[in-house]
């Protein structure tokens, strides 16, 4: 506490405690739609209901801090990084939450009966987007000793690792999204309403990994940019 409130007392008002906090809340919600999904495979849909109203809460977290950050980030306000590039860093993090509230809702709207086969590619696209969305945490919780440092060059290089891992993963989660279209568009024993919405989810599950890659892409650009 004592690093960021040194920070607002030199600059005014420090948005990156705000930051780190929401980064938070994106990673909570990937790790809730995790949960609602093996809610799903058990057919347990009142406890699909349930995440899906926690995720939306944690969104609606989310929100009142994206708030607080633009009202508060004025131009008059003296800041480390470029006020455009950190607002702009912010609004691709937030889509991160968002999608995860989509693919949230949209479990609730068909009670679609998974093959366990299918459901375990399902799983391991879920896993990778978790395990992107953990690097990416990894990389805000530099955000710290950047400033501590002033945005030392070696911690920076740190930050840059884990945005090349983040796309990294961000690739992979790619290639299962597109091993599930294909297993889905030859499923011929699936209903087509249900192969519709199956591919709506594993469409939203990729938005979730492309925001984390591109949040991950604009802050890289955001400490370069300086």
């Amino acid at each position: 506490m004592r690093f960021f409130r040194s920070v607002g007392e030199i600059f005014g008002y420090s948005p990156f405690k705000p930051l780190v906090e929401h980064a938070i809340l994106c990673g909570r919600a990937v790790g809730l739609l995790q949960k609602q999904f093996e809610a799903y495979k058990r057919s347990d849909f009142p406890a699909v209901e349930k995440l899906r109203d926690e995720i939306d809460e944690l969104e609606s977290e989310a929100d009142k801090i994206k708030g607080e950050i633009r009202t508060k980030v004025s131009r008059s306000l003296m800041l480390p990084v470029d006020r455009h590039d950190l607002l702009e860093f912010l609004k691709v993090q937030d889509e991160i939450i968002n999608n995860c509230e989509h693919v949230g809702h949209m479990l609730t709207f068909r009670k679609v009966k998974i093959k366990e086969s299918l459901f375990a590619e399902f799983e391991v696209l879920l896993s990778k987007i978790m395990e992107c969305a953990n690097e990416y945490e990894g990389m805000i919780a530099h955000v710290q000793k950047l400033i501590e440092t002033s945005f030392d060059k070696r911690e920076v290089e740190k930050v840059i690792e884990h945005v090349e891992e983040v796309e990294r993963l961000e690739h992979v989660c790619d290639m299962i999204q597109i091993g599930l279209h294909t297993t889905l568009f030859n499923s011929e024993d699936l209903h087509p309403l249900d192969v519709h919405i199956m591919e709506a989810w594993v469409v939203h599950l990729g938005y979730i990994a492309n925001a984390i890659a591109r949040a991950a892409d604009r802050f890289r650009l955001m400490l370069q940019s300086r």
